[in-house]
């Protein structure tokens, strides 16, 4: 998935970032730095996949490039 669609999630199953990231106990930027790939944390990467119902492999994909 894209960071985008990552995010459009994110935003579907709890309505912001930080009220996401206050639910799986990171901080707002470290949630953020995951969704856009800059820090991934292998924890975090599992607790938010988790959350989705979405495997990491899945939610951590790159795209297929056009």
């Amino acid at each position: 998935m894209t960071s985008l669609e990552i995010k459009f999630k994110v935003y579907e199953k709890w309505g912001s970032i930080t009220a996401a990231a206050r639910e799986l106990n990171c901080s707002r930027s470290q949630l953020s730095y995951c969704i856009l790939r800059r820090r991934l944390s292998p924890k975090l990467k599992e607790r938010l996949a988790g959350a989705l119902g979405i495997t990491v492999e899945e939610l951590f994909a790159e795209p297929a490039k056009k």
